[in-house]
């Protein structure tokens, strides 16, 4: 098998991963944003990302800000799973993973803690102290081990 065609096939079975990944992710979001009595108030904090301005503040559902802020999710989680599956497959990392769950269990959750870290300095609506914050520092960092046994999961259906 050719390196381009085995990163192929990463790309695609990562990017079937990351939508495991996204349901797992769409449900912990749906019920943080449930126990704190909103529950669109997450994927609104999430379309703040793109829409900006026009979705911040957005508490319930807005089909206009609560869709897009879904797409987000979905979107970035099958992204980030198609680059992981691609990384996987590399011919000095692919030859040599004995245990490519957990290697990739490794790789998702290192990406969620920087992508955590990240969102918290700069998207404060989204990852900071309630009650501006959609989620928690602690609820973020729960979400980054759920993506991440998520992902692993899904890179051992995805084969």
């Amino acid at each position: 098998m050719s390196s381009e065609s085995n990163i192929n096939a990463g790309l695609s079975s990562g990017a079937r991963a990351g939508a495991i990944a996204s349901a797992a992710v769409t449900g912990a979001m749906l019920g943080f944003g449930l126990r704190a009595g909103m529950a669109a108030r997450p994927f609104n904090a999430a379309a703040a990302l793109l829409l900006g301005d026009r979705a911040r503040g957005v508490w319930g559902f807005v089909a206009g800000v609560s869709l897009v802020g879904e797409v987000v999710v979905v979107a970035s989680c099958v992204l980030a799973g198609a680059l992981c599956g691609a990384l996987m497959r590399l011919p000095p990392i692919g030859r040599r993973a004995r245990h490519p769950r957990l290697i990739a269990f490794a790789v998702s959750l290192a990406a969620a803690v920087v992508t955590l870290l990240i969102l918290a300095v700069h998207a404060p609506d989204f990852v900071g102290p309630a009650p501006d914050g959609a989620i928690t520092i602690a609820e973020g960092a729960l979400l980054s081990i759920v993506v991440s046994i998520a992902y692993a999961s899904g890179m051992g259906l995805a084969r």
